[in-house]
């Protein structure tokens, strides 16, 4: 017996041991993996800017994946990185174009705006840049419609067919499980919990809906057109008519340049950046590139101009690292306006909102960051309802023309689920209570009269709340505000025109307006929230986190819309979000 002991033990030890050595391997290996390489770029190269991912705004080091350990290994850069690394290729000498292959792009609007202008500018350097693939969506070719040459695969698939998009309604799945949604809201356009209590499209939505396409789609074909000297009347025809169906009408309404394989947009590539014939083409990868970028672009000063980055739905408390917690980003806020070296701070908002709660503890420290330093706000693909409650105090808002904002309204959703515990399930609730409202209802009955006026009232309070915010911010009177409001949703361009965006630009306009505001010509740009530790990143790799991957694998383009029906339905709190997820197609 007493050998039975030793063996077990022995096993014991051995095992944790090993789970002791494997975990220090594993850091060995990341640490490894992660380690920045010194990247030599060899003449005549050309910069390979594949962007046919998921692009965030701010570039994230790989966080731990238990389907894919090496993950962690894995940088994913952002807009600002790309279009970083696309302005010193402009510069670089070694650089001779750019090859952006065509895809399954799928990108915001207003994101494909950014590189579209970064692409331009680099072209301005006399320097090439040329595109080519297998398939190109209307994003993809609206990217690559400023390249010098656009080729395309003569057996490839191209998508011109204009602009739409498809909401999701819940109402009949609701029913059918016996769930009852009772929905508050202030604005006529806000149209965030039809999806809970409609079938269809309500009238004012689809009218919003609408003229916000029409805009977008409005500035596609102004662009396209003049990038590809089509005329616009004819361009618009092609897409109306779907008269692009295949590479080969492509090319015989001169919508792109040729029908090549692979193989001779190589050659012609070799040769543009003068390497021999048969020559080997040196490229050069855009992770492999940007490496090579912040040391080179740093300017050593004292001076900082903050960029925080607000990307994602707005939740009450700290948050994760895709979504904005409001008190996480109060915080940031909070001591970059005590931290004297920052001398001004840009607001990226890339959002449609969510909390009102969360959106009003933010608003309040952008407010008194104002009254300390300069607060310049750049919009992303879209900055809505809450989004755009925590811009209005800005001293001055940037957006594109295609960027998604406005949506200045409120609502609340409190499910009913009686009919699921009683008639499905077979469970029902009783109660005692000492006072009439001590016992909440919420969920398992419906409300009656005097509740619903409640929190109708909440409701009221909180858009009222918000209008003053925006009418303060915005210099503007409590009425006039309210007439733009309503929950109604604009484009960019539109929103200049009524006053709730001061100017089209990016990024880079808000930042360099920030150090105009600070009067200061030498600063470096720091970017928050900051990047997690290694360690950090190993002990968050096993949380909730893998849940939200797990799902995002398993339902692909579907995720969205299932952690959208997800948050709504168990939100507490009043909320500032956007009237629905719109993709536009």
């Amino acid at each position: 017996m007493g050998q039975f002991f030793k063996t077990v033990l022995a096993v014991i030890v051995g095992f944790l041991l090993f789970t002791v050595f494997g975990f220090f391997m594993l850091l060995a290996i990341v640490a490894s993996a992660s380690k920045e390489k010194k990247v030599e770029i060899s003449a005549n190269s050309i910069l390979f800017l594949d962007l046919n991912y998921e692009l965030k705004e701010q570039t994230k080091d790989g966080e731990l994946d238990v389907t894919d350990l090496s993950s962690i290994a894995k940088k994913s850069y952002g807009l600002t990185d790309v279009t970083k690394a696309i302005a010193k290729a402009k510069t670089d000498k070694n650089v001779k174009g750019i090859y952006l292959p065509l895809g399954a792009y799928s990108n915001g609007m207003a994101s494909t705006e950014v590189l579209r202008d970064a692409l331009l500018d680099f072209k301005k350097s006399g320097k090439f840049v040329i595109s080519y693939g297998d398939i190109a969506t209307q994003k993809s070719y609206y990217l690559a419609s400023v390249s010098d040459k656009i080729y395309m695969n003569p057996k490839g698939f191209i998508e011109l067919a204009g602009f739409g998009t498809r909401l999701t309604f819940y109402k009949g799945l609701l029913d059918k499980i016996g769930v009852e949604v009772q929905a508050f809201h202030r604005g006529k356009f806000k149209s965030a919990f039809e999806p809970f209590v409609r079938t269809d499209i309500s009238d004012e939505n689809r009218q919003q809906v609408t003229e916000l396409l029409g805009d977008v789609y409005g500035h596609f074909l102004d662009e396209v057109s003049k990038s590809r000297n089509i005329d616009r009347a004819n361009l618009n025809t092609y897409i109306d008519s779907l008269m692009v169906q295949n590479p080969r009408d492509a090319y015989n309404l001169k919508i792109i340049d040729g029908l090549k394989y692979y193989d001779e947009v190589l050659a012609e590539l070799a040769e543009k950046a003068g390497i021999a014939k048969e020559g080997k083409v040196n490229f050069i990868k855009m992770k492999d590139y940007a490496e090579t970028i912040n040391s080179s672009l740093e300017i050593l000063s004292g001076a900082q101009i903050a960029v925080v980055y607000a990307q994602g739905n707005i939740v009450d408390g700290q948050g994760s690292d895709d979504n904005i917690g409001g008190d996480k980003f109060a915080a940031i806020i909070r001591k970059l306006r005590t931290d004297d070296a920052v001398k001004a701070i840009v607001l990226r908002i890339n959002s449609g909102g969510g909390s009102a709660l969360a959106s009003e503890i933010m608003w309040r420290e952008v407010e008194l960051a104002k009254k300390k330093k300069p607060i310049v706000v750049s919009f992303g693909d879209v900055a809505a309802s809450g989004g755009y409650y925590i811009a209005c105090p800005g001293n001055r808002i940037f957006a594109q023309p295609n960027t998604i904002t406005g949506s200045i309204g409120v609502f609340g959703l409190i499910p009913n689920a009686q009919g699921l515990f009683a008639d499905k399930l077979g469970i029902t609730f009783d109660e005692v209570k000492i006072t009439k409202h001590s016992v909440t209802n919420l969920g398992v009955k419906p409300l009656d009269d005097f509740e619903s006026k409640v929190v109708q009232r909440n409701v009221d309070s909180t858009y009222e709340t918000f209008l003053n915010r925006v009418a303060t911010g915005r210099l503007q009177s409590f009425e006039d505000i309210e007439n733009k409001a309503e929950g109604r949703v604009w484009s960019g361009a539109q929103a200049i025109k009524i006053g709730l965006v001061d100017e089209l630009g990016g990024l880079n306009d808000a930042i360099k307006h920030a150090a105009n505001l600070a009067k200061i010509k030498d600063y470096k740009v720091s970017e928050y929230p900051k990047e997690k530790a290694l360690m950090e990143k190993l002990l968050d790799g096993f949380n909730d986190n893998q849940e939200t991957k797990i799902l995002e694998k398993e339902f692909g383009t579907q995720y969205k819309e299932i952690m959208q029906l997800k948050d709504l339905i168990q939100s507490r709190s009043i909320q500032a979000r956007m009237p629905y997820i719109m993709e536009i197609e």
